[in-house]
């Protein structure tokens, strides 16, 4: 009971590391893309 209560624990803080490890990547893909449509409409006007 005790080994499968610690292996939950283990795999949810996995889960949850992975998980923001995407949302950061998404995060950032965002930010790049943002910023790149903002300065080319900003210096091609």
């Amino acid at each position: 009971m005790i080994t499968n209560n610690n292996s939950l624990g283990v795999f949810s803080i996995l889960l949850t590391s992975v998980y923001t490890a995407i949302l950061t990547t998404l995060l950032m893909n965002t930010k790049q893309r943002v910023d790149f449509l903002y300065y080319k409409t900003k210096f091609n006007s």
